[in-house]
């Protein structure tokens, strides 16, 4: 029985040291291929673009976004619509109505200061998904004054309290208009963010009141049944920087060129077009630096790319989405941008162009908060960036192990 246990115990320990040196075998520096290849990622960075612009992208409100806009920047205004269901045909109001919305964020200081808020009555139906129908002549002005909001807004919320006469909600009704619509409209440049119902914390109005022919008092406590916002303005088609707006929107185009002498093998050698088709793309990324960023330093930014699908373009063009692809296996690369820089994974699409399964025409940036906020961020051209600034792409590589044709 000893010496049954003595053969295992010797067993064991002749596996133990075939498993180490197995270990001791492995390249701990190799990322790719198998451990004794002695191939590992190479590194080739080109800062060659052909051409990079701004343009202008068709964006609509759909109704179910988070965040309730109102005011205006670089000519683009939005203004909010909030529609109270569920108040009497005939009431006395015994208490001061208020209505409270739960501030996200504001414009910066340096835009406007004070931000004035100011409210009236929408005199028309409208749906959420087709607020850009309402009609400025059907907004009218309301009795109640113009609510400074303060200098500084949390990012977690801060509720702001507005007071409304008792005469505005007792003459709530417009014949042939559902419902008591408000609308919210930011005073000259500067512009407020605030909850929307999708956040579970949407615009509240509250107040007491009676009903005829009976002395019971009444609350009224509700979130408005349907909110959203407008969008009205223009802007140029078409613009010589590098940009992301997300009202209205503006996405950017760039074509960087590969040139085959960047990929070599580990003695120096540039890969010829077998080659190149089956190596790795282990990584690429667009490097970007910001010029200016006046939203997202506490904001997560989101940034998609896409291939263009379009022949290789002479000059700026507006692009559609039927002109652009989603390459399979692309992600979005989301970060707060308080760095000079940012990296968008560009891995799949490179992939595509290395291996000439996709013709490189170029590629479309957009930020997936397009009509949810008044972001925006512009980055440096290659065309008039100062040293150490002009955008790049980085790519990491692996060389096929067999090389040749």
């Amino acid at each position: 029985m000893i010496m049954k246990k003595l053969s295992g115990l010797k067993l064991l320990s002749m596996l133990i040291i075939i498993i180490a040196l197995a270990s001791a075998c492995t390249r701990k520096d190799n990322l790719t291929g198998d451990n004794w290849s002695g191939i590992g990622p190479q590194i080739a960075v080109s800062d060659s673009f052909n051409l990079a612009y701004s343009y202008q992208h068709e964006g609509k409100v759909k109704g179910t976004e988070g965040y309730i806009l109102c005011g205006s920047e670089d000519g683009i205004t939005a203004v909010s619509v909030l529609r109270f269901t569920g108040l009497q045909e005939e009431m006395t109001v015994i208490e001061q109505p208020t209505l409270k919305i739960v501030a996200t964020r504001r414009s910066p200081l340096e835009t406007r200061s004070p931000l004035e808020l100011s409210f009236h009555k929408l005199n028309q139906n409208w749906a959420p998904d087709s607020t850009d129908l309402i009609s400025d002549a059907n907004i009218t002005p309301l009795d109640i004054p113009d609510y400074v909001v303060a200098d500084s807004v949390s990012s977690l919320g801060d509720t702001l309290t507005v007071n409304i006469s008792a005469d505005i909600i007792q003459n709530w009704k417009t014949t042939d208009v559902t419902g008591f619509n408000l609308v919210i409209k930011a005073e000259e440049d500067g512009w407020l963010e605030f909850k929307a119902n999708e956040l579970a914390n949407g615009a509240l109005l509250t107040f007491k009141y009676r009903v005829p022919d009976d002395t019971t008092t009444y609350t009224y406590n509700q979130r408005a049944y349907k909110d959203s916002y407008r969008i009205t303005g223009t802007q140029d088609n078409i613009e010589d920087d590098l940009k992301l707006k997300n009202l209205r929107p503006e996405r950017m185009y760039l074509k960087y060129t590969l040139p085959n002498s960047m990929f070599v093998d580990t003695l120096g050698n540039e890969l010829n077009a077998t080659e190149r088709k089956r190596m790795t793309i282990n990584k690429a990324e667009l490097i970007l630096f910001v010029k200016d960023n006046p939203y997202y330093e506490n904001t997560v930014c989101y940034f998609y790319p896409y291939r263009v699908k379009a022949d290789t373009l002479a000059a700026p063009t507006v692009l559609t989405d039927s002109d652009l692809e989603a390459v399979a296996y692309t992600y979005s690369s989301g970060t707060k941008i308080t760095a000079d820089s940012v990296k968008i994974d560009i891995t799949a699409i490179t992939q595509g162009f290395t291996s000439a399964d996709l013709q490189n025409n170029g590629i479309v940036i957009k930020n997936n908060a397009e009509m949810m906020n008044f972001g925006s961020v512009e980055f440096w051209h290659y065309s008039d960036a100062p040293a150490g600034k002009k955008p790049y792409v980085k790519i990491y590589y692996t060389i096929p192990f067999l090389k040749g044709d």
